[in-house]
């Protein structure tokens, strides 16, 4: 009996963590947090998903990508490209949330300007 009743009380919190949220919480629940994500949350992104093409300083230009060191793009149009693709570039917005999406179209300014350093 005793046995019994340590098991039920030990299975109880694997329970309780089954039935907890799963996938990624922003976008599950309609983005609860809307303030921006650090800048070294876009670095990370990036580096995740767009150092192949555009490689880590943003010149690779592999794919047809543009040099990002070189972009003249505003803010929203960074967004919107990242959002919707390019040419051969996917869309991200079903693959990013749209803080994510911000985050990285922030972070290619940074890489304009080390292009601008390094020149």
């Amino acid at each position: 009996m005793i046995k019994i009743l340590i098991s039920l009380i030990l299975s109880i919190p694997i329970f309780i963590l089954a039935c907890g949220p799963t996938g990624d919480p922003s976008k599950a629940a309609g983005e609860r947090d809307t303030g921006p994500l650090p800048l070294s949350a876009g670095k990370s992104i990036f580096s995740t998903h767009c150092v192949v093409c555009h490689g880590t300083d943003g010149r690779l230009g592999l794919n047809e990508a543009g040099d990002l060191t070189e972009s003249i793009l505003s803010l929203e149009e960074r967004k919107a490209i990242i959002s919707q693709g390019k040419g051969t570039m996917i869309a991200y917005n079903r693959i990013l949330s749209s803080r994510e999406i911000e985050a990285v179209a922030k972070y290619t300014f940074q890489l304009q300007e080390k292009g601008k350093d390094e020149d």
